[in-house]
């Protein structure tokens, strides 16, 4: 396999504030660690929906000095796209998070999208959800593009599908989600919820080949074909995903499982293991090596796709006093398989 490309959560290193004297530090620990790249919270550290030109180019002043790149930007929503309450909100949220990813250089914003429900017996993964003529899947761009290649792919992509300069969600007033019916093939209820998430990613999608930043499904909550079959029955759906290990574990689905239905979707991979603890009835994330995740096995499947983007290594609310340590190892792990 290619030599593993690592990114760090800048979010992960203790200590880390927003400004540029505590940004510049923790970018040097991550580059200290081995890192190429990062990967930023855009709410917590950084409030993309704020960052004025001037921040923007002395981070990536500071990122140039480096030699890194920020490989995502993580945007995490109090809800996800599946509640119609303020959805329009977290819709323009994230589009202006992807315009700020692409002025940063990052290809991802990365977000969990809410529990997808089981989908429609009728939808194929090749073409709509009625089961009538198939669709033409959007496709991301091909890996290892620089950032001006990928925009401009994407505008040659939207020129020739022949989208408009909109592309907003019509959410409906009555909270069953956009127009357009709540069955598929005539016959088949459709859980509202499925046409909602649904009609969102196509609009992102949309969004994110206009303006050369995509949006990334974060795996987790729901078995990876659900997502995988949610995002393919979109037509122009740009919609790339984030692979959690961990999160799935947790859920108790299929890592393995997830990677077959996802296959070439999957543009970065979080490095976060778990483990289902019987005895309290839940799961939880634990440092990578020490989970139920099968690290090796998952490089060999990504191999097979094959895959080339990072791996981030950190996870949500790491102990102070032993995250830096773990990060350490999380590296050093990875760059031995």
């Amino acid at each position: 396999m290619a030599e593993i490309s690592i990114a760090v959560r800048l979010d992960s290193i203790p200590g880390v504030r927003p400004n540029a004297a505590s940004l510049r530090r923790a970018l040097s620990q991550a580059r200290a660690m081995g890192a190429s790249s990062v990967e930023i919270c855009g709410r917590g550290l950084i409030d993309v929906s704020e960052l004025s030109d001037t921040g923007v180019r002395t981070l990536r002043k500071i990122l140039d000095d480096l030699s890194l790149q920020v490989a995502s930007i993580r945007f995490p929503t109090l809800h996800g796209f599946d509640r119609v309450e303020d959805l329009d909100r977290r819709i323009d949220a994230t589009k202006q998070a992807m315009r700020t990813a692409y002025r940063l250089g990052a290809p991802l914003v990365v977000n969990q999208i809410g529990p997808v429900p089981k989908p429609p017996q009728s939808t194929q993964s090749s073409g709509s959800a009625s089961g009538s003529s198939p669709m033409v899947v959007g496709e991301m761009p091909p890996e290892g593009l620089s950032m001006e290649q990928a925009a401009a792919w994407a505008s040659s992509m939207a020129r020739a599908s022949g989208l408009g300069a909109s592309g907003a969600v019509d959410t409906g007033t009555n909270g069953a989600g956009p127009r357009g019916g709540s069955r598929s093939g005539g016959a088949e209820a459709v859980d509202p919820r499925w046409d909602t998430m649904r009609s969102v990613l196509e609009d992102l999608g949309r969004f994110g080949a206009r303006v050369g930043a995509f949006f990334a499904a974060e795996t987790g909550t729901e078995p990876g074909e659900y997502l995988a079959k949610l995002i393919d029955t979109s037509a122009e759906s740009y919609i790339a995903v984030a692979l959690n290990p961990g999160q799935l574990i947790i859920n108790r689905h299929s890592v393995s499982d997830a990677i077959a239905a996802l296959g070439d979707r999957i543009r970065i991979v979080n490095a976060v293991d778990g483990v289902v603890d019987l005895s309290a009835g839940r799961g939880v994330a634990v440092p990578v090596g020490q989970g139920t995740a099968d690290f090796p096995s998952l490089l060999g499947q990504l191999e097979d796709i094959p895959y080339r983007g990072p791996f981030v290594v950190g996870r949500p609310e790491m102990p102070a006093a032993t995250a830096v340590n773990e990060l350490v190892q999380s590296v050093n792990y990875l760059k031995n398989l």
